[in-house]
């Protein structure tokens, strides 16, 4: 099939190029980044549209994989020109600014996928990778279409208001924390710090210094362009004011009944039991990769 990805020069996009190209498929790129798509081009032998409506031209497959604020713009700028028997992909991390563009283009009779992968593009590959389905306007046959596209994945289906929610809870919320978080450490001695850090030091740094590796505009859109962002950020600031003020005050029973409180709540989690080990497993796997490598 004829496979054509607008921002093919992302790291999402690259990491379609190559499920793409693994699959078989004839893969064309568009991407305003003129540079660094001829690079791509090149080293991974894919063809190079001069512009978005030349590359969705005859395409078969359509993907959208653009920053959130630039997708519906993209979406409305292909929208005349898509072949009628394509199927149009759009990956972003929120769906409320894109799904208008989007169901205008379903009721022309061309077939939709609002996907969002949950995995980021170091994933080699689908295979048991989790990508939410939002419905566009048929959930069946979209669900339906969407396992032909990806057979390997575990489709979580949603709808727009869930998603977005839940991507505040589990984008938002925890970039968040880890930026501030680096924030605080990174006026510190890192390397010193290390050197005395347990499990839980080892496994947060890990986390924030993977965030603040990531792209500060997608991850700036992830948190200013979500309407649930905010409410989110009250509450966890909140709790932690008022986790704070026991602490400032010295009032370890307080301090105790909140951990505790905290503590229920997290049992609704069925897997909350084994947290502790799960940790564990999670430094091996670090100091496995961090052990020096033979020459053997």
């Amino acid at each position: 099939m004829k496979v054509t990805i607008i921002g093919g020069a992302g790291k999402m996009g690259k990491w379609f190029i190559n499920y793409f190209l693994k699959s078989g498929h004839e893969v064309t790129i568009s991407d305003k980044r003129r540079e660094d798509a001829k690079a791509i081009s090149q080293s991974m032998n894919v063809r190079l549209a001069r512009s978005n409506i030349e590359a969705v031209k005859d395409a078969e497959i359509i993907v959208v994989s653009t920053p959130i604020n630039v997708t519906p713009k993209v979406l409305g700028e292909i929208s005349e020109k898509i072949p009628k028997l394509a199927t149009v992909i759009e990956i972003s991390s929120l769906k409320s600014q894109v799904m208008f563009e989007l169901r205008k283009i379903a009721m022309k009779g061309v077939k939709t996928l609002s996907i969002h992968p949950l995995f980021g593009p170091g994933t080699a590959e689908a295979f048991e990778e989790k990508i939410a389905l939002v419905p566009v306007s048929n959930p069946d046959y979209e669900l339906k279409l969407a396992k032909n596209v990806f057979p390997k994945a575990k489709l979580v289906v949603v709808d727009v208001e869930e998603h977005d929610k839940a991507m505040a809870l589990t984008l938002s919320l925890p970039h968040f924390m880890n930026i501030v978080f680096a924030s605080v450490i990174g006026q510190e001695d890192i390397n010193a710090l290390k050197k005395l850090g347990g499990p839980t030091f080892t496994i947060q740094l890990a986390l924030s210094e993977g965030v603040m590796s990531e792209d500060p505009l997608l991850y700036s859109s992830i948190q200013i362009d979500n309407r649930f962002t905010v409410q989110i950020l009250e509450r966890f600031i909140s709790n932690a004011n008022t986790l704070k003020q026991h602490i400032t005050e010295k009032k370890s029973t307080d301090f105790l009944q909140f951990f505790g409180n905290t503590q229920s709540l997290l049992l609704k989690d069925s897997e909350f039991c084994e947290a502790y080990e799960r940790m564990y497993k999670i430094l091996e796997v670090f100091k496995e990769e961090r052990k020096p490598k033979s020459d053997w």
